[in-house]
């Protein structure tokens, strides 16, 4: 059974003023236990293979959350047991699923009696000689294109035809490549984060996600993300409690070597993807900025803002392409925690003066594009109710002293993007 979710106005108000809290956090996270619920229900209904093999699994899962549903709840709901039943989800109903994305439910079954402390021995297809459990890593398999998985007190086993083998949780070997965790605590506030190299589906952004990064390359990741870490507890900690509370993974994306890219893909929770960044502060900025999507998008599952018959384009000043209503809502959100941010990193931050730079265009941008949305008469009830919130945080923003030619310099950047914005809108 999957629970019906409303959306209480203290969450829309609380993720409306921006930040929203570690307990706003984990109520998104439940309503997305009930979305991959129902994507999963969804795949069964087009299974395949034989009626008594998708009772089996469908078996194993509800016997996992009948014995613990948290620790299974809590496997349901990661990230990549949402983007496998999503891609696979969107392929069913275009009738071109795959048998071995419909077959990877086995691998979502095992995790999750593996974490409720259930016993099941399951038949799981290889991929590209691999099998995949997600959130947990990828055994390698050779030519076998089935493996035997094994829970037996919360234990697991695999065989892929040469006799059982342990896999040995985090410790990588010759057969084993488990994911592995970024790990920081500053300021009273722990986080443990994966940083997922292995998943078949991990992809779906604008930059192809990058093979299994080499030791040395993981430890690149950690060091700098230990100190983003440190500079947005120290400078922002109702942020960081809150990301600790729900972002769940990250997965390093394939750069072009010119600048650090980042992305959120709207229908998973808890994951996003993005490029080494160059440094801490633009680390930190880049996980509140992505936070800030997935929250918005988790909270559009549950409730409707914008009027989904309004055609019409708009400009968003961190887009050359005009942007539908939705999309702009998407990126007032996103930029006004960009702006928080930046606005509290300036006392802490070695360039000032480029953070306080990066504050005065930030804000700007997200005050005219709030304007614009709204002046629409396109938002719902809640979508008013969530604008007049969020124009309350942005104002607060607005009131911040800064220095004159800042504010000055940062008006001449938001009208030259405007004009050239314009001059291309027209020429198409």
């Amino acid at each position: 059974m999957t629970e019906y979710h409303r959306c209480p106005e203290a969450l829309l108000d609380g993720l409306a003023d921006s930040r929203g809290g570690p307990g706003l956090s984990r109520a998104l996270a439940e309503a997305q236990v009930s979305k991959h619920l129902l994507l999963i229900a969804g795949l069964l209904r087009e299974w395949p293979g034989p009626a008594a093999e998708r009772d089996r699994l469908a078996g194993a899962i509800q016997a996992a959350r009948a014995a613990a549903p948290e620790a299974a709840a809590r496997a349901l709901g990661t990230p990549m047991v949402g983007a496998w039943a999503a891609i696979a989800g969107r392929a069913a109903e275009r009738g071109r699923a795959e048998r071995a994305d419909l077959a990877h439910l086995a691998a979502v079954a095992v995790i999750t009696c593996a974490a409720a402390g259930v016993d099941v021995e399951l038949t799981v297809g290889a991929r590209d000689g691999a099998v995949a459990l997600p959130g947990l890593g990828r055994a390698i398999t050779g030519d076998a294109a089935t493996a035997r998985i094994a829970v037996i007190d919360s234990t697991l086993t695999i065989d892929a035809g040469h006799g059982p083998v342990a896999i040995p949780g985090n410790r990588e070997t010759g057969h084993w490549l488990p994911v592995r965790r970024l790990r920081a605590t500053s300021g009273g506030i722990g986080v443990e984060i994966a940083l997922d190299d292995v998943d078949p589906y991990r992809h779906g952004y604008h930059a192809p996600p990058e093979p299994r990064l080499s030791q040395a390359e993981f430890d690149r990741w950690q060091e700098l993300f230990t100190e983003a870490w440190r500079l947005l507890t120290e400078c922002a900690p109702e942020r960081a409690a809150e990301i600790a509370a729900g972002l769940h993974t990250l997965v390093p994306l394939t750069g072009d070597g010119r600048s650090a890219r980042s992305a959120t893909i709207r229908h998973v929770f808890g994951v996003f993807g993005l490029t080494r960044p160059a440094d801490a502060a633009d680390f930190a900025v880049t996980l509140v900025h992505e936070y800030q999507h997935a929250k918005l998008s988790a909270l559009l599952d549950v409730v409707q803002l914008t009027d989904p018959d309004d055609g019409r384009r708009y400009f968003a000043p961190w887009r050359t392409d005009p942007r539908p209503l939705a999309g702009l809502l998407q990126g007032v959100y996103a930029f006004a925690g960009v702006a928080d941010t930046w606005r509290a990193l300036r006392d802490t931050h070695a360039r000032r003066d480029s953070a306080e730079s990066r504050f005065a265009d930030a804000r700007l941008q997200v005050d005219r594009s709030l304007a614009t949305l709204q002046a629409s008469g396109a938002l719902t009830p809640d979508g008013e109710r969530f604008a007049t919130r969020l124009r309350r945080f942005v104002d607060s923003l607005l009131a911040v002293p800064l220095p004159e030619p800042v504010a000055r310099r940062a008006e001449q950047r938001h009208r030259e993007l405007l004009e050239r914005w314009s001059a291309a809108t027209t020429a198409r």
